[in-house]
This record gives structure tokens, C-alpha cells and sequence, in this order.
């Protein structure tokens, strides 16, 4: 029953667990992956299995690889529950930022969504501009806010829109504030999966006089496959307290930079 009882863990949280583990060690036996994220051994056979089958990973006789494969991408409903506490404090304080009257675009990122729902308990009235369907239809229902939606095509598999007719949209955009999550920071460079967010992510932050960066502490790392920018375009970095001391000291070199820890 106590083995049991360990294994009651959300698996997409638990599978982020074990890949930021692999990625940081570059491997590691089912043992101590066990042992690190606290579910049993079966448990962590079963994640392994599913990473490797999405290429993440790579089994190895006892345990598992990590993989350099810069174009994965997680799917929302893991992005979602994935450091989803974290996140919460992020998006509150990103919320906090904002004030009554601004344009405010909110990008299509997990941690975006959690300053919506953030911003949705103490509403101001906005002009809001989005390019994820789901985030304006979170938006759409608070009193007080205008919804803005940008064109595009709906990315498979998510409610994000991308494609010319986006990155164009937002070309064109004079905002306030944009809200922008990421996929990985590099060093002080901002990466991305795919060529079409990249794309649309490097037009969001280019039209925005402040743009304020959602990423919790398993953001930095290794780069994705694209660069976007680096944190010099960034007016605020909104990230979790357990960001470790030497990313926190390369990051406050950055001059005009200002980092929230939450």
C-alpha cells in the first residue's frame, strides 16, 4: 500500500520530473530516477517507455538517456499540469503587472493561461490580443475586457494560431504589454520548437513597448531548435524562486532587466 500511495503523482508533472532529471544528469538507472522523483520503480519503467516513445529519451539497460532532440514539444494538457503550482504563482504575478486601460497581449504559453485565470479574479478593463483560441475564450466572459484575435491556423494538436497571416497581425501591432511564455532559455537566448512560433513569438515581443517573460525555473537549459531573442528585449522576467543562484547571478548582468522571483 505505501508503494501504492507514492504512486498517486499527476504522470505528465511526474514525466517532466524525470525528463528535467535525465537532461540535467544526461542519464540515470530506473533506481535513482525512483528514488529522485519518488514513485516506484514499475512507475518509472512505464514513463521511460512513454518517453522513449515519443523520442525524448533513450532507454538503456537499466534506466534511460536523455536525448538531444530540440524539436520536441510537449503537448498542452502536459505543458498545463506541468510545474502547474509554479506556474499559478508566475501568472499571479504577471497579472499583478497589469494595469487599468493597456493593450495587453497574451501569448499562446501554459503559463500565459495562468495569468488569465489570474487576471480573471481581479479584472481591469483591456484591450486583449491573442493568437491561442483558448486564451481568448477565457478572456471573452470578464466584464470590462475587449478580445482581440489574431488570424491564422490552428497548430495541430493545440489551440495555438501561426502561420503568415499571424506573424503579419502582429507586425502590425503597437501593444502596451505582452505577456510571452517560452519553450527554453539558453544562456540569455530565448529558443523555440518550431519555425512558425519562433516566427510569430520574435513578432509578438517586437510589438510590445514592455514585454514581461512566464517561465518557470525548468525553462533554462538546453536550447530548443530556434532562436527568438534574447533576454535584452525583455523588460521583465517573471520565474520561480527555485531558479538556481548561478542562473539568477548570469541573468542580473542583463542591464535593464528586471527579474521577479515568486
Amino acid at each position: 500500500m505505501k508503494g501504492r500511495s507514492r504512486d498517486r503523482s499527476i504522470p505528465a508533472e511526474r514525466r517532466t520530473r524525470v525528463l528535467s532529471l535525465l537532461r540535467s544528469r544526461g542519464a540515470a538507472s530506473v533506481a535513482e530516477i525512483a528514488r529522485e522523483t519518488g514513485v516506484s520503480e514499475s512507475t518509472v519503467r512505464r514513463d521511460l517507455r512513454l518517453l522513449d516513445k515519443e523520442g525524448v529519451i533513450r532507454r538503456s539497460h537499466g534506466g534511460a538517456v536523455a536525448s538531444e532532440r530540440a524539436t520536441f514539444e510537449p503537448l498542452f494538457e502536459d505543458r498545463r499540469r506541468s510545474h502547474a503550482e509554479e506556474k499559478a504563482r508566475i501568472g499571479g504575478h504577471a497579472a499583478s503587472l497589469l494595469e487599468e486601460g493597456q493593450s495587453v497581449i497574451f501569448d499562446s504559453s501554459s503559463t500565459v493561461i495562468a495569468a488569465i485565470e489570474a487576471f480573471a479574479r481581479r479584472p481591469l478593463r483591456i484591450t486583449a490580443v491573442t493568437n491561442d483560441v483558448y486564451a481568448a475564450s477565457l478572456l471573452a466572459p470578464i466584464s470590462g475586457v475587449k478580445v482581440l484575435v489574431s488570424g491564422g491556423v490552428v497548430r495541430e494538436r493545440s489551440f495555438t494560431l501561426l502561420g503568415p497571416e499571424t506573424q503579419a497581425f502582429f507586425e502590425r501591432l503597437h501593444a502596451d504589454v505582452a505577456l510571452v511564455g517560452i519553450h527554453a532559455v539558453a544562456g540569455t537566448t530565448l529558443t523555440e520548437a518550431g519555425l512558425e512560433v519562433a516566427a510569430v513569438k520574435r513578432a509578438i515581443i517586437r510589438a510590445a513597448r514592455r514585454v514581461v517573460l512566464l517561465a518557470d525555473h525548468s525553462k533554462f537549459g538546453p536550447p530548443a531548435f530556434f532562436d527568438v531573442c534574447t533576454l535584452e528585449e525583455v523588460d521583465d522576467l517573471v520565474t520561480g524562486s527555485s531558479l538556481s543562484e548561478a542562473k539568477l547571478r548570469e541573468i542580473s548582468k542583463i542591464g535593464g532587466l528586471e527579474v521577479h522571483l515568486v
